[in-house]
């Protein structure tokens, strides 16, 4: 009985070591192996017959592995009889090297000579992963920590009850204040806006409602700043223990430049409209009279066109903007019926498109529906997903229309610049009922 007890405890043994969840291998001292348990014979898809299997350790490892093995690995085990941990990658048949985790003991004789190797060996692709994931992880955060540390704005973090928890060397330069005298103090007295003193409690409340609130301040120094406060969601994320991050940017040398810009702006908006007054008055002395009125009448629409655009800082005029222009050229809201969004066209456009709609206007009030006290024109846009832009111009309630026998002034200049300034597709339909003009064009598309 006791003989069959044992028989079935070295069994279990047995098996316990073949089906271990990590490899296990056993040397001579040369590196010559004994014995490969099955966990790793199967890890490495090493063939069953012994003959064709590889002979020693080094031989199942990749070749960095097999350097280390002969310069540390070996040396080690017989100097101090043991490794602890160390990381190398095992060939696998068919298949990507296996990255483990070695580690071995050595067994002596008697007489204190090594024996063998024992080594157990794990598979550490998840840690691999995680350590790579740990290195990168790293090294953006250094990144970021670089970014902030050499940022030339003030970069603050602010704890849930208003105080400062790190400061960046941005804000020492551009607050004159160092960590050490403004950490754990309120951020609104170590950063003073006379005219906005609750500006922390009233970012905080703001970012209730959005991911971060930005506006612009000044300081009693006169510095203009454009502050940033934003949640830090990596914390809790509950609104009464978030801590914020606060940006500040100096931008006065922006502010003094937008001044320069307005007053440059407002000078050239002078100097143009004289112009346009000399070249009226020129005209006036030379033209002959039934040309002078409609010349004036198309450099007062150029001057109309030139206000709305100086309004919009150089960014453009509204389509809105320029029809209120042609509606007050046509006798008013009654006779000029506008349907459409906002849509905002850069400079060159909206001066083609001012002039095109004089045009039109003027030809309504001599020929069209202006020319007849019930007429009135009705203009509808809409602009789509892509953003283009169909433009109706529908005249109606007018007297008989009939198609024109010769193109005027008008129609060549809308079918040339319009076509041009604004890579447009023109279409004229002259129904007995009232002239149809039709401009399909996207804003900003040509120069």
């Amino acid at each position: 009985m006791a003989k069959d007890a044992g028989d079935e405890r070295l069994q279990t043994l047995a098996e316990m070591v073949e089906d271990a969840p990590c490899g296990m291998v056993v040397t001579d001292p040369d590196g010559r192996l004994r014995y490969v348990n099955e966990t790793l014979s199967r890890w490495l898809g090493l063939p069953a017959a012994p003959a064709d299997r590889p002979s020693r350790l080094p031989e199942l490892m990749t070749l960095p592995g097999q350097l280390y093995y002969e310069t540390h690995l070996a040396p080690m085990m017989r100097l101090q009889g043991f490794a602890r941990e160390i990381s190398c990658s095992l060939k696998v048949r068919d298949g990507a090297p296996l990255p483990v985790l070695l580690s071995g003991v050595t067994r002596y004789d008697t007489a204190g000579d090594p024996v063998r190797f024992d080594y157990t060996i794990f598979d550490a692709r998840e840690r691999r992963i995680y350590e790579d994931e740990l290195r990168s992880a790293r090294r953006k955060a250094e990144e970021l920590a670089a970014i902030v540390r050499t940022s030339p704005n003030a970069i603050l973090s602010v704890d849930q009850s208003g105080c400062i928890s790190s400061w960046n060397a941005g804000a020492e330069r551009l607050l004159g204040q160092s960590l050490e005298t403004v950490l754990g103090h309120p951020v609104q007295e170590a950063v003073r806006f006379d005219e906005q003193p609750h500006w922390f409690d009233d970012a905080v409340e703001a970012c209730r409602a959005a991911e971060e609130v930005t506006f612009e301040t000044t300081s009693s120094q006169g510095h203009h700043f454009e502050i940033t406060v934003a949640p830090i969601d990596e914390q809790e994320p509950l609104p009464a223990t978030r801590h914020y991050s606060v940006v500040l940017r100096d931008i006065s040398k922006r502010k003094r430049a937008e001044r320069r810009l307005q007053m440059a702006l407002g000078e050239m908006k002078h100097r143009v409209k004289n112009t346009l007054a000399v070249v009226s008055g020129i005209a006036r002395q030379t033209l002959p009279a039934e040309v002078c009125h409609g010349f004036i009448a198309r450099l007062h629409a150029l001057s109309r066109a030139h206000d709305a655009l100086a309004s919009e800082d150089q960014k453009g005029a509204d389509l809105r903007d320029l029809l209120a222009f042609t509606a007050e050229e046509a006798g008013g809201r009654e006779r000029f019926r506008i349907t459409g969004p906002s849509v905002v066209l850069p400079p060159h456009q909206a001066t083609s498109l001012s002039m095109a709609l004089h045009e039109l206007a003027t030809n309504a009030l001599k020929y069209g529906a202006l020319s007849q006290p019930g007429g009135h024109v009705s203009v509808g846009y809409e602009q789509d997903e892509a953003g283009q832009v169909r433009f109706v111009w529908q005249e109606k309630d007018g007297p008989p229309v009939t198609p024109p026998t010769r193109r005027g002034f008008g129609s060549k200049m809308i079918n040339s610049v319009v076509k041009s300034d604004l890579s447009a597709q023109v279409d004229f339909d002259y129904r007995p009922d009232g002239v149809r003009c039709e401009i399909l064009f996207t804003p900003g598309e040509a120069e």
